[in-house]
């Protein structure tokens, strides 16, 4: 996370029902939440600190800003907005995955080392690990 920050923002997909999370209650009965962090968003994240125990910042819902904690359990995918990043597959949650027919090799996304080459505007078709 701390790599993609510092190239530009980062989109994390996490479990909100894990223990720990602390979102506005709308939220925590959710197995998809999607937070986008960085050091240059409009509104800022002042208090932003990516820590051992994970998440740290306070967050606007609704223009409200929110004390927010993401406990690195809870997260399963962290990426950019051009689909640079990190899957943990074991760690989705398996109401997501029921009704999705079992991925193959060939046909899973595969995560790749980062390439050299600028990245590709629009919808990410794949992810790629960041080191």
């Amino acid at each position: 996370m701390l790599a993609l920050l510092e190239r530009s923002e980062a989109r994390v997909h996490l479990d909100a029902r894990r223990p720990d999370v602390q979102l506005p209650e709308r939220l925590r009965a959710d197995g998809h939440v999607r937070l986008d962090y960085g050091y240059g968003l409009t509104p800022p994240i002042p208090d932003l600190d990516i820590a051992e125990d994970g998440i740290h910042a306070t967050l606007s819902f609704n223009r409200i800003p929110f004390p927010t904690f993401i406990p690195w359990s809870a997260v399963y995918l962290i990426a950019d907005y051009d689909g640079n990043g990190a899957v943990w597959q074991e760690d989705i949650p398996p109401d997501l995955l029921e009704g999705m027919a079992p991925a193959t090799e060939a046909a899973a996304p595969k995560l790749e080392p980062e390439q050299a080459e600028p990245p590709k505007k629009g919808r990410p078709s794949h992810l790629k690990l960041v080191k």
